[in-house]
């Protein structure tokens, strides 16, 4: 081996920089020499406010992190979770060749400005996918069944009955249930589903359909998804195309007893079209993780309904999603570099640039 790889580890509230340093001396001390630790965000309450915005708006919103401005230029791999890396912490980089974040988006960091830089990114797809799915599947029960509105109840003296879908509260069995997005939660919740006997319609463009029916899901169009559903699950991605993916239109094709279920991206459903269909009774109900501001406003309109269930975007927070991610990521970084097929890479075209392999070379020869 010829050179050895200075490294900083960036973590924050959620995944503390620790956690990544060990997974580092787990997996890749014997490629690394200098490592310098720190944690981008400490302050739980702010690191919600901020990666949300970094999500919404991309990593160009942020200040460069202090340790960046520091060791930038001794810097050859950047490690965390939801650290923003823009074009402006890159140029404080100029050596920088690997960045890697232990989650599924990359939308901390600006890949097109990385690709152009010649850095090769990581993800970590499927990181949190058992527990979004166990969570999913909890929210589509504890929704059509009230099991939080009877507990709310409970607590504030109420021995409440009656439910706004009292007439129709449905068991599982025989129903169908629409999976938007069959990545790696799509699939473990299609195959959670598999034992309550329900039909499974999967909508995604970009899986063939032979792998849907592998899976005993049967493929749909988007149209049929949402007239046939009783439960309708989101597991895509948010991008520029789906941004408002589900709107009036949408809404406006479902069963007036059907449910969505969303712990995937606010913006894949249109706001007001969905607090209309509420208020309306143009859908049952619906189940919300995520929000399109967070913390959700005390004036939201989504708090004055009695047919949907909140929760403050819990679905991936798991102990097991926590402490696995960044050994996921080392494990893929070592499996590239011991020569094997790396899962995660999210930029390839950088394996092909000149420059990086002369890197690659001197690391692993």
């Amino acid at each position: 081996m010829v050179a050895k790889i200075n490294t900083l580890l960036l973590g924050d509230a959620m995944i503390p920089g620790k956690d990544f340093e060990t997974a580092l001396k787990k997996y890749l001390s014997s490629y690394v020499d200098k490592v310098y630790v720190g944690n981008w965000e400490e302050n739980w309450d702010n690191l919600q406010k901020r990666r949300l915005a970094v999500e919404k708006n991309g990593p160009e919103i942020e200040e460069v992190d202090p340790l960046i401005i520091e060791h930038g230029k001794e810097i050859s791999m950047l490690l965390g979770l939801f650290v923003p890396v823009s074009k402006k912490a890159m140029d404080f980089m100029p050596n920088l060749k690997i960045i890697g974040v232990s989650r599924a988006g990359v939308e901390n960091v600006n890949v097109e400005e990385a690709t152009k830089k010649g850095i090769l990114v990581f993800n970590v797809e499927g990181r949190n996918a058992e527990a979004v799915s166990d969570f999913a599947i909890g929210m589509i029960l504890a929704e059509c069944r009230n099991i939080a509105r009877a507990h709310y109840a409970i607590k504030n003296g109420m021995w409440r009955k009656e439910f706004p879908n009292s007439d129709w509260i449905p068991e599982l069995k025989g129903k169908t249930v629409g999976i938007i997005g069959f990545g790696y939660i799509g699939r473990l919740v299609a195959k959670k589903l598999s034992g309550f006997d329900v039909e499974r319609l999967v909508y995604d463009p970009y899986v063939n359909e032979e792998d849907i029916y592998a899976a005993d899901c049967i493929p749909a169009d988007k149209e049929t998804i949402f007239k046939k559903s009783d439960f309708i699950t989101l597991h895509a991605r948010l991008t520029q195309e789906n941004k408002n993916f589900i709107g009036e239109k949408e809404l406006s094709l479902m069963k007036p007893t059907a449910y969505i279920i969303n712990t995937a991206r606010a913006g894949l459903i249109n706001q007001e079209a969905l607090i209309n269909a509420l208020k309306t009774k143009k859908i049952a109900g619906a189940a919300l993780d995520v929000f399109w501001e967070e913390p959700l406003p005390s004036d939201s309109e989504l708090l004055k309904l009695d047919n949907v269930t909140l929760t403050s975007h819990l679905a991936g927070t798991t102990k097991e999603a926590l402490t696995r991610s960044p050994e996921l990521l080392a494990e893929d970084i070592l499996r590239f570099f011991q020569g094997n097929k790396a899962r995660f890479i999210v930029n390839p075209s950088v394996l092909e640039i000149p420059e990086f392999k002369a890197w690659l070379e001197g690391v692993v020869k």
